[in-house]
């Protein structure tokens, strides 16, 4: 069983939105732009460490009704579907459930308030009449928030992963076990002799049994003691200890807060990955009962205390338990890196935007994905250039060589301003860093198109995203079927386009620089020139009253 589609209404910041869910998602978007409120949902859903309050999670702003809910869609088994009641069947093996968090009817104290789809309505009665959701079995989550202590995952008092881990190996071993069958039968023998052992001043459990019954014969009755047997989960919880050793230190043993907080959050994450691996798979006979085998991973900020190289490594994990049938996988993250190694699936990618009060989401499903494809095309037949049969496998090649982790930015952006190539963005990041060039808000992102070719492509990609984003480019006179793709460029803006500024020939010109024919050595040639006072400051102040213009100025 896996997630499909989670549909939220009224909740913190978030109006009414959709998503689909993938076996590993990425939610991205810049901060307080609500991913937490996402999280923070999936996590009420399954009852996990944290409860509906009104007063936190019902929207400020003005809502429709004053109902709060969560709904989720999940993909079964054929055997999971199956065991599922008939009524909660739905086509393609789907099953669609709602969590009500807040109404007026349907939200009630010491039930789950799960409510199932039934004959494509929404039942009016309990979810298999379940009062709690972990009656319900309908999975588990597993969470690990952005900062988080080695000992909640190591704790043997209570539930934990490790503990977890250690329970079935135990058990398991137990079962054959020589050296426990010896401990079992020197236990007996203790509890034999250590009753008559007795201390240098002549005390013993024997004679404090005998003075007991002295003093309640008369009662017809008799007092005693026995030693109990080691049971395999006392083991565990009192007698197991867990350490690090530093083989740098020649194997000293030390307490885990004298390590980092990347192997820390390295180490928690093993010990998620080993609980799919040290478990029991259902049996059969568990199987004719509805019981999902699902397990949500939600994992905020992984890439917290990691750097660039351990990032790829844990997404390149990630993945790998995204892959089996009943695990998935949902991180929340700020990490360029992630979203580059993910760009190859974008469907994947959940972008939010928040504005004023309320959170959007954006995501691109695969006929969409194609249909920007598609698009991206449509310049190479403006010119009357011939189209190949594997043109839109080009088109996923190409993104997913153009995001890299620096392009990423973006994603984390509020609004991004495209620049035709290097020279604009080098000298752009240069007056920003220098603050000759500042920005009312500074979730602003500059990017390298690499060419005026490829600025449709982000344009289209930004669009369904729900970035904002504005273009400045060369407009080299209209010469030749340069006319033709600055009218496409002007003819492709979207919803989210802001402003585009085309310099009548091409950036040096503006500048009023010598020209670089070399294309490679433009960039240099224009940092030459700035760095070497030969830029007029009119002609910079000129350049920073267009970009502000683009930034700032809504169309």
């Amino acid at each position: 069983m896996k997630i499909s589609e989670i549909v939220l209404h009224n909740f913190r910041s978030i109006k009414e939105q959709k998503f689909i869910l993938n076996d590993y998602s990425l939610l991205i978007g810049a901060n307080n732009s609500g991913k937490t409120n996402i999280v923070d949902a999936l996590r009420m859903f399954y009852e996990k460490d944290i409860k509906f309050k009104n007063d936190r999670d019902f929207p400020k702003f003005k809502t429709d009704d004053e109902e709060s809910w969560i709904e989720i869609e999940f993909n079964l088994t054929d055997d999971e579907f199956e065991s599922l009641k008939e009524e909660y069947k739905r086509p393609e093996n789907k099953l669609r459930v709602r969590r009500y968090f807040k109404h007026p009817e349907k939200a009630k104290a010491n039930q789950s308030n799960i409510y199932g789809y039934e004959d494509n309505k929404l039942s009016d009665n309990l979810f298999y009449g379940w009062k709690t959701v972990g009656e319900g079995k309908l999975g588990d989550v597993i969470y690990v928030p952005e900062v988080t202590k080695v000992d909640d995952y190591t704790k043997l008092s209570g539930p934990s992963a490790f503990r977890g881990l250690l329970e079935f190996v135990v058990k398991k071993v137990v079962k054959g076990s020589p050296s426990f069958e010896s401990l079992t039968d020197a236990f007996l023998k203790f509890n034999e002799k250590f009753k008559e052992e007795a201390s240098k001043d002549g005390f013993s459990l024997n004679n404090l049994i005998e003075d007991v019954n002295k003093e309640i014969k008369d009662w017809g009755i008799s007092f005693g003691v026995n030693i109990n047997q080691i049971r395999p989960e006392e083991i565990i919880k009192n007698l197991v200890s867990h350490y690090f050793e530093d083989k740098h230190l020649k194997g000293q043993i030390l307490d885990t807060g004298y390590f980092g907080q990347g192997l820390q959050r390295h180490f928690i994450y093993t010990l998620i990955k080993l609980s799919a691996k040290y478990k029991e798979p259902p049996t059969k006979k568990e199987r004719k009962e509805f019981s999902p085998d699902f397990t949500l991973i939600l994992f905020e900020e992984p890439e917290a205390f990691l750097h660039p190289a351990q990032q790829e490594v844990l997404n390149l994990s990630f993945r790998e338990i995204a892959g089996s049938e009943s695990q998935q996988v949902f991180i929340s993250t700020h990490s360029t890196h992630f979203a580059s190694k993910n760009i190859e699936e974008i469907p994947s990618t959940i972008k939010l935007f928040k504005d004023g009060a309320e959170t959007s989401v954006f995501q691109i499903s695969n006929d969409s994905l194609q249909e920007i494809f598609k698009e991206n095309k449509e310049l190479k037949e403006i010119l009357g250039e011939a189209l190949e049969k594997k043109d839109l496998d080009l088109e996923s090649i190409r993104y997913s060589l153009y995001f890299d982790p620096d392009r990423c930015c973006a994603f984390f952006s509020d609004k991004v301003l495209i620049c035709e190539g290097l020279s604009e963005k080098a000298l752009i990041d240069c007056l920003i860093k220098e603050k000759k060039l500042t920005f009312q808000d500074s979730k602003v992102y500059i990017l390298n198109a690499a060419g005026k070719y490829d600025i449709h492509r982000y344009m289209n990609l930004f669009g369904k995203l729900g970035i904002r984003h504005s273009v400045l480019f060369d407009g080299d006179n209209d010469k030749d079927k340069h006319k033709k793709v600055n009218e496409f460029i002007e003819k492709n803006k979207n919803d989210c386009t802001i402003n585009l500024h085309q310099f009548e020939g091409n950036f040096e010109g503006f500048l009023e620089i010598e020209q670089e024919n070399d294309r490679y050595k433009k960039p240099l040639n224009v940092m030459w020139h700035y760095r070497n006072n030969k830029i007029t400051d009119k002609k910079i102040n000129e350049l920073i009253d267009i970009i502000k213009k683009l930034v700032e100025q809504e169309p």
